[in-house]
């Protein structure tokens, strides 16, 4: 095993989403105890590199508050890393950050030359050179960005090129061919280093997706891992569980949970170290968040009836009774402090098209039950087309069946409208 004086020892964070809020729950207290923990424990881990591989803010324009705490981390952190007291950067350790897809280049690189001078490389743009080089026991280790790879950021790297060189993908190729059109133009500089990493956010084909993901990529391109086997470790960024897709390749996830379907899972970020032939140790480092996020499911009655709370956590109910029920959400604040949103599967059928036995929902096949469970009388067969393409429409833009709350100011607008047209 290589000397710990030839040990490349680094931490790789990513995917804080800075500013995000969940329904209209603020985050900010419970981000700001992650970043906490991350802070502690990269001062007991003393690593060369700080890797942030992109979505430091959940927006591209991040709020005052957000950007406020981006700061606040930054410097917290370059005060717990070796090399604070240096006035050199000579065997100060390093912290890189690059954009992802949900955050604005140019807002990230902001005072980027400034903040060099510090150790904290914000590095927007995809470069011909390392974003930086780490030495150490007289070897060296090239540090590659590669933030998210718009059409125009593929136009700005190819402007930069030496005049005469060859480009394989056009500036409207896909994902992956632009991607590969940057590594081939990198890849000659490999030999100059003992050790290339990367950082990068991007979607690698294979890898498993959570629930959030499905939100938060969009129709993002997935791009092969093959594109990176010539690095010797590759930080990634952009979905949110922590996963391998190969011994030297990496996400890290977001170190706390985005949705409610990433609340089962641990989150943290990931500590390595690496030798002379690569990664020699990926150790998990996991935080413990300041509220759980938590799912829970039966009827209306089984719900209320119980007595116990389930203390601070972030709470979503799914209501499974076959009728809807309501001011639901109410009811159950009372159950669960930090109720965030009620789901209902009655709602949730009627969005997907069908209704409450299961059968396809249209004005011919609503039958006596089915209208007496909405309220419904022959003559409202409109009124229930209204609701459903709400709730169709609604379910497109969320990327998730509409809360309970907002179907009932829908179709308390919808009964005004009725009653001024009639």
């Amino acid at each position: 095993m290589p000397t710990t004086s030839k040990i490349f020892k680094l931490v790789h964070i990513s995917d804080l989403h800075l500013g995000k809020s969940l329904r209209s729950q603020d985050l900010a207290e419970d981000q700001a105890y992650v970043l906490g923990q991350i802070v502690r424990q990269a001062e007991k881990l003393a690593p060369d590199l700080v890797i942030i591989s992109g979505d430091v803010f959940d927006r591209s324009i991040p709020s005052e508050s957000a950007q406020t705490m981006f700061g606040r981390f930054m410097a917290d952190l370059r005060r717990a890393l070796p090399g604070q007291a240096r006035s050199a950067l000579r065997g100060q350790a390093r912290i890189l950050v690059i954009p992802g897809n949900h955050d604005s280049p140019r807002r990230i690189a902001f005072a980027a030359e400034l903040f060099e001078a510090v150790g904290i490389y914000l590095v927007s743009e995809v470069r011909l050179a390392p974003a930086l080089v780490l030495e150490k026991g007289g070897k060296r280790a090239a540090v590659w960005a590669l933030p998210f790879v718009t059409h125009g950021a593929y136009h700005e790297f190819r402007r930069n090129l030496p005049e005469g060189t060859p480009v394989d993908a056009p500036g409207d190729g896909s994902m992956a061919e632009r991607m590969a059109s940057i590594i081939a133009n990198i890849r000659p500089h490999f030999g100059e280093y003992d050790l290339n990493i990367l950082a990068a956010h991007c979607y690698v084909r294979g890898a498993a997706l959570t629930e959030s993901d499905t939100a938060f990529i969009g129709g993002t391109e997935a791009v092969p891992a093959s594109l990176f086997d010539a690095f010797d470790y590759v930080a990634l960024g952009h979905l949110h569980r922590m996963q391998a897709l190969s011994p030297k390749m990496w996400y890290s996830g977001a170190p706390m949970a985005m949705s409610f379907g990433d609340g089962g899972s641990e989150k943290g970020f990931l500590y390595t170290e690496l030798g002379a032939k690569g990664p020699a140790k990926i150790v998990p480092v996991i935080l413990e968040p300041l509220r759980a996020f938590r799912r829970v499911r039966g009827t209306f009655e089984q719900l209320t009836a119980e007595s116990s709370t389930l203390d601070s956590d972030y709470v979503e109910v799914i209501l499974t009774d076959a009728d809807p029920v309501y001011n639901a959400f109410n009811e159950l604040a009372a159950r669960f402090p930090n109720l965030t949103s009620v789901r209902q599967e009655a709602f949730e059928k009627m969005a997907a098209g069908t209704g409450f036995d299961g059968l396809p929902v249209d004005e011919a096949r609503l039958d006596t039950e089915n209208r007496q469970a909405l309220g419904l009388s022959h003559e409202d067969t409109r009124h229930a087309a209204a609701l459903r393409d709400f709730a169709s429409f609604a379910r497109c833009i969320l990327e998730e069946p509409p809360p309970e709350e907002m179907m009932q100011a829908f179709e308390s607008l919808l009964a005004e409208a009725e009653q001024e047209l009639a």
